[in-house]
Order: C-alpha cells, then structure tokens, then sequence
C-alpha cells in the first residue's frame, strides 16, 4: 500500500474547468466526419499501417500520372486524395488524444488508488476501534465490512493485508 501522507492529487476540477472539457470533448465530436462501424465492420475492414499507406500514396501518384487514360472514370484519384488526407488529418488527432487519453487514464488511477488506499487504512481502523470496544466504532465497522462480506479466497484484495 502506498504512504498515506502521500497524496499526488489532493483536487478536484473546478465547475467551469470540468463543464470546460466537457465542453471541448463534445465540440471536438461535432467538428468530426459522420460515420461509424458496427463490430463486424471494425473486424473486418482493412487498417493501413505504414506500408499500405505508401502503397496507398504510390497508387494515388500513378492515379494522378497516366491514370487517367488507363483507369475507368469511377475510380477517382480526387476521392484517393481525400481519403488519404483525412486519414493523415485523423491520425495526427489520434496520437493527440491517445496523449490525453493515457493522461487522463492516469490521473484517475492515482485518485482512484489514492482514494481505495485511504478508504482501506480508515476501515482497518474502524475494525481495529471495534475489536478494542471503542464507542461508536461497532456500527461503523458493521456498515463498512459488507464490501467484504461474501468473497472467497483470492476474488478480492484482503482488505487487511
């Protein structure tokens, strides 16, 4: 368990900051694409990785060159450039919310296992104030021990170790 005294992010987000990203978060889905995939199509359509995108942009660059006179009038270099260009537009917001993502995604581990940790230190207290008969420590004990109740062997961290 960590040291107690230890509190990384002893905060929380103030109304306008929160209504802020909130704010951010929804305009950042507003200025995106229409478009979305159900399961299957997220198994199943091809992704591009670095090679495919080169193989992409030497097709595309061929397209634009003597293409035109080879190639059927449906298939459009102008839709292969847009295509291209959105998913480099999209991959770069990508790498940047993946950024944010990962931060967020750590910011709410430490407050969560800050949090849990000092939620498990005053409960070991309240059992250690309830076996000594201290006062008032009886019902406490009773109400917060029933997160433990009913947990076998190795389903659920000992709430005393």
């Amino acid at each position: 368990m960590s040291n107690l005294t230890e509190n990384r992010l002893d905060q929380v987000l103030d109304a306008t900051t929160f209504t802020d990203l909130l704010s951010a978060v929804a305009t950042l889905e507003s200025l995106l694409p229409e478009g979305s995939l159900d399961d299957e199509q997220r198994t199943s359509y091809r992704a591009i990785n670095v090679n495919n995108k080169v193989f992409t942009e030497d097709v595309l660059t061929e397209m634009q060159g003597s293409g035109s006179a080879i190639l059927p009038p449906y298939l459009s270099s102008t839709s292969l450039s847009n295509d291209l260009q959105l998913f480099e537009q999209l991959d770069q917001v990508d790498s940047r919310l993946a950024n944010a993502l990962r931060k967020v995604a750590d910011l709410k581990r430490i407050a969560g296992h800050e949090a849990y940790s000092m939620a498990l230190s005053v409960y070991k207290i309240y059992d250690a104030a309830n076996q000594a008969g201290i006062p008032g420590a009886k019902e406490s004990f009773e109400r917060l021990k029933v997160r433990f109740e009913n947990q076998g062997k190795g389903q659920a961290e000992d709430p005393v170790g």
